[in-house]
């Protein structure tokens, strides 16, 4: 698994999915690590496996140069090369140096895994010489066993209980998001309404600007009933994310260009009903289980969308999903899924 150390990528993405394939499959070794892709010990793994290509090299001090010439190599000593396609290209301006890399692992692979059909169609006539499959996004099922309820997680939040809350997930990568949720506020015009995104704004830098942005993260909450924790990146512990999920009426997924996203997933574990973008494989996902979506050029009309899902939320849509969606997407069932495409690969 190309990842420096995917118990701390920021999701639980790959290492669930290591985790039960391991458990399952002892006898099959999977490593990572910086140090190890760029050794000659690379060689002796049958499959190299990408995930974030632009996230791993932006931090590396090898050129995408290097890493064409690596792939080539590993290439002409038999391994085959995946990669499971999380982007088309680089989120915004994160990582956007580093685009190429993307291109050069797309390019070489002996196969990529989709999470949906969307890219997968797009990527047969883009990328003709790789086998192309579908493989789901997983829910992590593994590691979150506690589901509590909408009173518990209210008192453990310390949020009114009588109040509607939208859960919006995931860190804001741009300023067009942040705005797009105080318009979602706006349009909503109902003071009964609480927006909950843990990852809006980040407060807590050491800096002399601390003062300002601690100002406009309670202007936020009174303004525009936005409740953040001052924090981008980690900005929920695991022990809380379940009381997130359960105080929610809603989830929203606050994008307007994306190709995937595990928080369209995540509240489903929770019997959660999901408002997201019609876009990328995010749109299929969400109508094939009924839920509201947005044209993400007619920002207008999210509200009427998120009103919607609210009403849906609180008819305990959602909940009647949740059996049949931990079915299809388990991390058992997706881990099986993934380890036959291995043994594919290697007998092909």
């Amino acid at each position: 698994m190309v990842h420096e150390d995917p118990w701390h990528a920021g999701n639980p993405y790959i290492y669930t999915l290591i985790e039960q394939i391991r458990k399952v499959h002892p006898e099959c070794e999977i490593a990572w690590g910086r140090e190890r892709f760029w050794s000659q010990d690379i060689f002796s793994f049958d499959i190299v496996h990408f995930q974030w290509p632009q996230a791993f090299m932006a931090y590396d001090s090898h050129t995408e140069q290097m890493l064409l010439r690596h792939i080539e190599q590993m290439k002409a000593a038999g391994i085959r090369i995946v990669s499971t396609c999380h982007d088309l290209e680089p989120h915004y301006d994160q990582c956007a140096d580093k685009a190429e890399s993307l291109k050069i692992v797309y390019s070489h692979c002996d196969a990529i895994l989709h999470l949906g059909e969307y890219s997968l169609r797009l990527f047969k006539e883009q990328y003709p010489t790789a086998a192309h499959l579908l493989l789901p996004h997983h829910l992590y099922d593994t590691i979150y066993h506690d589901f509590p309820s909408k009173a518990t997680s209210l008192k453990h939040l310390r949020l009114r209980p009588d109040s509607t809350y939208i859960l919006c997930f995931g860190t804001f990568r741009a300023d067009v998001e942040r705005q797009m949720v105080i318009d979602l506020y706006k349009q909503l015009n109902d003071k009964s309404i609480y927006i909950l995104a843990p990852g809006f704004m980040d407060v807590w830098k050491l800096s002399w600007k601390i003062l300002p942005r601690l100002y406009k993260k309670f202007y936020y909450k009174y303004k525009y009933h936005i409740y953040c924790t001052g924090k981008t990146w980690g900005a929920v512990s695991e022990a809380d994310l379940p009381y997130y999920y359960g105080a929610a009426d809603v989830a929203f997924i606050q994008r307007l260009k994306i190709l995937n996203s595990g928080n369209a997933l995540m509240p489903m574990l929770y019997g959660t009903v999901v408002v997201g973008p019609d876009c990328g494989n995010v749109g299929p996902l969400l109508r094939k289980w009924d839920y509201p979506v947005f044209q993400v050029d007619d920002t207008q009309r999210i509200g009427k969308v998120v009103s919607q899902g609210i009403q849906m939320g609180k008819d305990g849509f959602g909940r009647k999903n949740r059996a049949a969606q931990i079915e299809k997407y388990s991390t058992s069932h997706i881990s099986d899924e993934l380890y036959s495409i291995y043994q594919n690969l290697l007998e092909a």
